[in-house]
C-alpha cells in the first residue's frame, strides 16, 4: 500500500498511520517520493517497539524488516513480526514543503539472502576489551554513508578504516543509527548526527536504542522544547552530545537549549573541504569562550566525510580524534570523551606528554601546581601555541616544544599547533578549580560570544607575556 502526506507550513509536523499486520514474515518499505531533506519515518510494532527509523535524506530507498538480524536492512531491528496494528509515523522536524510518499509491502513469505560477516552494532557489549593497555587510541568521530546523504557504502568505509589502522570510529548518519556494519572492523561507537534543520547539528555518541522522534515532536509547543527534552533524555541515558561545526556555512545557531546536556564541541571539522567554508578557528575561539565561563566541553574533531575525493580516496581520519583510555573498549572510549582526555590531529602527527612531579597526566585532568608540556611533531613548519585561559602566552616554531606552567585556581592551559592559518593540532586543556558557570542558556552565550568576537582582533602574530618556567 502507498501512503501519501502533504507537508504544511508549520515548523514541524507529525503524520501517524496504522496498518493492520496479520500472518506475515516480513515488512518491506520503499521511500518513493519526497524532498531530499531531513525528515523521518519511525516504525513501531504493536508492542510499541521501534523497528526502524529511516530518513528521506538518503541514497538508499528500500528497507526490509525481518525476524532474523542478518536478513534485515541497516537502520532496522530484528524481531518477531507481531500480528496487530503497526504504526508508521512521518516526522517533519523543520520548515520543509512538498509531498511525501512511501510504500509498505506486507510479505506473506520471504526468501532473503542473509548478510554474511555483519555485526549487530547495538548489541555489541560496551565492556568488551579489545586492547587491555592504557594509552592513546585514534579514530574518526564524524562520517557519513549512502544510508544518509553520503556517497560511500558501509563496505568502503570499513575498508578505508582498516587501511588507516583506526582503533575506532563513529558512523554518524543523519538522525538514523547504523545497526549493521561489516565484521572485523575497528570499534564502532553507536552514534548519530541529530539533524533537524540547518540551525545546529549534534553528534550523539553511545546510543543504546533507536530515538523516537515522534514522541518528542508530537506534543511539543515549540521545536526548542522538543529539542531540550530530547537533549535531557539523551544525557540522562549516559550518551554524550556534541555541537558540530558551529560556524560552518549555512549554520544559523538558532536553536536554544540548556548547555548542561552538552558534553563536547567539534573544534576541527572537515578540513579537506577547501571549497566549503567552515570556520574552525572561530569554533576554537568559541571553545575558549565557553571554558572561560566554566563550561568544560571536551574538544573533538571529525572528517564529516561524505564521499571520495578527486583522487578516489574517502577522506576518513581527516582529522583524527585521539582518546586516552585505560583499556580500549566502547565504554573506555566514552569515558575518555566524557572526561576530556582528547587530542585532535589533522596530519600533524603530534605526540604530547604532560608531567606533574615526574608523573604523567593527560589532557582533561584537573590538577594544581607545576605541569610540564613536552610535544613533538614530524611535520616541518609547525608553530606551537600555548594558551592560558584562551590567551596565547608562548609561541614557538619547530618540531619540538617544551614549557612549564603553574596551575592555580580558576586557570586552564592548552596547547595547539598551527600550519599557516590553520590549527592542525589541538589538545584539550588541563585546569584547576574553574568556577561554576553562571549562564547555561545557549542563546545567551551564543549572542554574547558573537558580539564579543565581532569586535575582537584575531591577529595571531604575537602572544602576551606570562612568566613561563
Amino acid at each position: 500500500m502507498r501512503i501519501h502526506h502533504h507537508f504544511g507550513a508549520a515548523g514541524y509536523e507529525v503524520f501517524p498511520v496504522t496498518i493492520s499486520v496479520r500472518n506475515v514474515q516480513g515488512i518491506d518499505i520503499t521511500l518513493c517520493a519526497g524532498p531530499f531533506e531531513h525528515y523521518f519515518l519511525v516504525v513501531k510494532d504493536p508492542r510499541g517497539h521501534i523497528r526502524a527509523v529511516l530518513t528521506w535524506k538518503t541514497r538508499i530507498k528500500d528497507y526490509h524488516i525481518r525476524e532474523a538480524f542478518n536478513a534485515g536492512s541497516n537502520n532496522t531491528l530484528p524481531g518477531e513480526i507481531v500480528d496487530g496494528e503497526w504504526t508508521f509515523t512521518v516526522v517533519k522536524p523543520g520548515f520543509i514543503s512538498g509531498e511525501v510518499e512511501y510504500e509498505v509491502h506486507l510479505c506473506a513469505s520471504v526468501q532473503d539472502d542473509p548478510q554474511p560477516n555483519t555485526i549487530a552494532v547495538l548489541e555489541k557489549p560496551w565492556d568488551e576489551i579489545i586492547n587491555p593497555h592504557a594509552g592513546w587510541y585514534c579514530g574518526d568521530l564524524h562520517a557519513h554513508s549512502a544510508w544518509s546523504d553520503g556517497r560511500v557504502s558501509l563496505q568502503q568505509i570499513h575498508r578505508r578504516a582498516r587501511e588507516l589502522g583506526l582503533d575506532f570510529m563513529a558512523l554518524t548518519d543523519h538522525s538514523i543509527i547504523t545497526t549493521h556494519f561489516p565484521a572485523d572492523a575497528p570499534i564502532l561507537i553507536p552514534a548519530t548526527e541529530l539533524t533537524f534543520d540547518n540551525d545546529v547539528h549534534y553528534n550523539v555518541f553511545g546510543v543504546r536504542q533507536f530515538i523516537d522522534y515522534s514522541r518528542y515532536f508530537a506534543g511539543a509547543k515549540s521545536k526548542n522544547e522538543a529539542l531540550a527534552t530530547l537533549h535531557r533524555d539523551i544525557a540522562a541515558s549516559g550518551a554524550l552530545i556534541a555541537i558540530n561545526h558551529p560556524f560552518a556555512a549555512g549554520i544559523s545557531l538558532a536553536h536554544d537549549f540548556d548547555l548542561r546536556a552538552i558534553h563536547l564541541l567539534e573544534v576541527i571539522n572537515a578540513p579537506h573541504l577547501a571549497d566549503q567554508p567552515i570556520d574552525n578557528e572561530k569554533a576554537i575561539r568559541f571553545f575558549d569562550f565557553l571554558w572561560q565561563r566554566g563550561h568544560r566541553l571536551t574538544a573533538v574533531g571529525g572528517s564529516d566525510a561524505h564521499k571520495e575525493n578527486g583522487a578516489g580516496i574517502y577522506p576518513l581520519g581527516q582529522p583524527l580524534t585521539k582518546i586516552y583510555c585505560k583499556a580500549l573498549s566502547i565504554a573506555g572510549l566514552l569515558s575518555g570523551l566524557k572526561n576530556g582526555h582528547t587530542l585532535v590531529d589533522n596530519g600533524a602527527n603530534c605526540q604530547l606528554t604532560l608531567r606533574q612531579s615526574s608523573e604523567e597526566i593527560v589532557p582533561g585532568s584537573e590538577v594544581s601546581g607545576s605541569v610540564e608540556f613536552e610535544a613533538h611533531s614530524e611535520v616541518p613548519g609547525l608553530v606551537w601555541r600555548l594558551l592560558h585561559n584562551g590567551e596565547c602566552i608562548l609561541e614557538r616554531a619547530g618540531r619540538e616544544f617544551t614549557a612549564c606552567v603553574n596551575l592555580e585556581p580558576g586557570n586552564y592551559f592548552r596547547l595547539e599547533g598551527r600550519l599557516g592559518n590553520q590549527t592542525v593540532f589541538f589538545a584539550s586543556p588541563v585546569y584547576c578549580q574553574l568556577p561554576a558557570p553562571e549562564e547555561y542558556r545557549f542563546s545567551v552565550l551564543r549572542d554574547y560570544f558573537l558580539a564579543a568576537d565581532s569586535s575582537s582582533n584575531h591577529c595571531l602574530s604575537s602572544c602576551s607575556k606570562l612568566k613561563i618556567q
